[in-house]
């Protein structure tokens, strides 16, 4: 991509750079902006020399670039482009031309994964005769250089904070510091991030069963090298110890067992302890979400005579007015899925 954008940001749209001192062209000022990666780099402008009449590609290519499918139809103007070898990539671009004097238009050029677009404004300003093409190359070549340097270093920042929130394991193919995937590893083994990415797995599971981005869990422990199943082992010894009772709940299905069956199973709502009633309706809820994602994946459950009453039972159609009248909604909203753990 690092090639591609260089070419990119050397494109002068409707130009001939190998305009002949003497002859007279017609002088452009062209504006364009690069995005790439959810990034906008600020708008650069230069003053080009054109031959009047030329609607060759308006890019300069090296030989390992190849320009084609060249057309102009009206006042549209659009191309495409391959690039081969160690920095391959495609790209096409549309340009329209509002007068013979005025133009506007974008280029997207995919490379490595990544996708940038360039859009271009172009305005005649007056006449040349050539002698400023090797200044104005200079300054372009200058300019390329520069808002290279910037989109590296927002890229460079922009990994540093997603590896330290720990949020998508694929970004950081993106990332060429070495430093970046230490510091991912880490966040994504302390106890609030590997929940939160869990519970995202357990989400996307429903849709996209099959697709590696919907699991980012598993493929961070992938990239990290070490053993989802041990990694979890750990962290709900971490939570036992430190009674994190909401965490066991979701993440600690063997220990949540356990504790429901002794602090849950056969209690009213109201009976429960205090000190249980939020593990006892988020484990609750949590059986229940694993039930329906056993069914939408088209595994047989039988319905127990606990879960048929349950879903029998008429809903309060008003919402619960209190924090203790939503947790016990949840409670009751869950009870289904463990088969009559708990009393009614």
């Amino acid at each position: 991509m690092k090639k591609a954008c260089a070419l990119v940001l050397l494109t002068c749209a409707g130009t001939s750079l190998a305009l002949a001192q003497g002859i007279e062209g017609e002088k452009w000022k062209v504006t364009n902006q690069m995005q790439m990666g959810g990034m906008s780099m600020p708008g650069q402008t230069s003053e080009i020399c054109k031959q009047p009449g030329d609607d060759s590609a308006p890019v300069r290519t090296d030989d390992s670039c190849q320009i084609y499918d060249n057309k102009r139809v009206g006042n549209v103007q659009s191309f495409k482009m391959r690039c081969t070898g160690e920095n391959a990539a495609e790209g096409s671009a549309q340009l329209t031309y509002m007068g013979p004097d005025h133009y506007k238009g974008k280029m997207e050029i995919t490379s490595g994964g990544e996708t940038m677009v360039m859009n271009y404004e172009g305005q005649k300003v007056g006449k040349c005769d050539g002698s400023e093409v090797n200044f104005m190359a200079k300054k372009i070549q200058a300019d390329a250089e520069r808002q290279q340097k910037l989109a590296e270093q927002q890229m460079k920042q922009r990994c540093h904070e997603m590896a330290a929130e720990a949020n998508d394991p694929f970004f950081l193919a993106q990332c060429k510091d070495p430093a970046d995937k230490r510091t991912y590893c880490d966040a994504v083994r302390k106890p609030e991030n590997f929940r939160r990415l869990s519970q995202q797995e357990r989400r996307a599971a429903r849709f996209n069963p099959n697709d590696a981005r919907a699991k980012p869990l598993t493929e961070s422990a992938r990239a990290c090298g070490f053993s989802l199943e041990q990694e979890r082992d750990s962290m709900c010894k971490l939570a036992e110890q430190k009674n994190d009772l909401n965490y066991i709940a979701t993440e600690c299905p063997t220990l949540a067992a356990g504790l429901a069956a002794q602090q849950c199973a056969g209690r009213r709502y109201t009976a429960i302890n205090e000190r249980y009633r939020s593990f006892c309706s988020e484990y609750a809820s949590n059986q229940d979400e694993q039930r329906r994602q056993s069914r939408a994946g088209g595994e047989s459950a039988q319905m127990d005579p606990t879960e048929q009453q349950a879903q029998e039972q008429p809903q309060d159609p008003e919402q619960p007015a209190t924090t203790g009248e939503k947790a016990k909604g949840l409670f009751n909203k869950g009870k289904k899925a463990l088969g009559g753990l708990f009393s009614n």
